[in-house]
């Protein structure tokens, strides 16, 4: 992590105020403290964040976001995501730290899976596109494909409509047999 004495002093400066009232002498740092105290809460000593979807995100310091984003990221339920997944996920999973998203940016561009497949398309002369799944026009060649094979499917079927399984094999590799 990139943050480590700033990382405590906002739980510490926040977590005072909300259990002793100790505030800034500043009258600007003083409101913009209670505003951010506003979202925070103290149960049973751990500090914790009201979320929009969650009830209470649990507040973490630097070690603790670190363990938190490797297991998110590598552990057993882990699937290498990118950055904002990978944010999303520790969200769900009900943490929160104010440097979330830009962590969880640079702990993937630190993975060593992610450098060596980007690495691998690099090398290939892969452009790497993402695609929603609400949008597929926006991934042309794909979707050209795809008709293709979905023309030759229908012509093949006729009037079975439910033996498509059996000849996709056979239509996918007409398909990649062509030039």
């Amino acid at each position: 992590m990139s943050v480590d004495e700033p990382q405590q002093t906002w739980i510490i400066e926040i977590m005072d105020y909300i259990e002793k009232g100790k505030q800034p002498t500043d009258p600007s740092a003083a409101k913009k403290l209670r505003t951010q105290a506003a979202r925070y809460s103290v149960v049973s000593g751990e500090f914790y964040r009201r979320g929009f979807s969650t009830p209470l995100l649990k507040c973490l310091d630097s070690t603790q976001a670190d363990y938190v984003l490797r297991e998110v990221h590598e552990g057993i339920c882990g699937s290498h995501s990118g950055g904002r997944t990978l944010a999303a996920k520790v969200l769900r999973a009900g943490y929160y730290w104010p440097t979330l998203k830009t962590d969880c940016a640079e702990f993937v561009k630190r993975c060593v899976q992610y450098q060596k497949l980007n690495k691998f398309i690099t090398d290939l002369g892969i452009r790497h596109r993402f695609t929603s799944v609400e949008h597929p026009q926006s991934n042309g060649h794909a979707e050209a494909a795809n008709k293709v094979i979905l023309t030759e499917l229908k012509k093949r079927l006729g009037d079975s409509k439910g033996a498509w399984a059996e000849e996709l094999i056979e239509v996918l590799w007409a398909y990649r047999c062509t030039p």
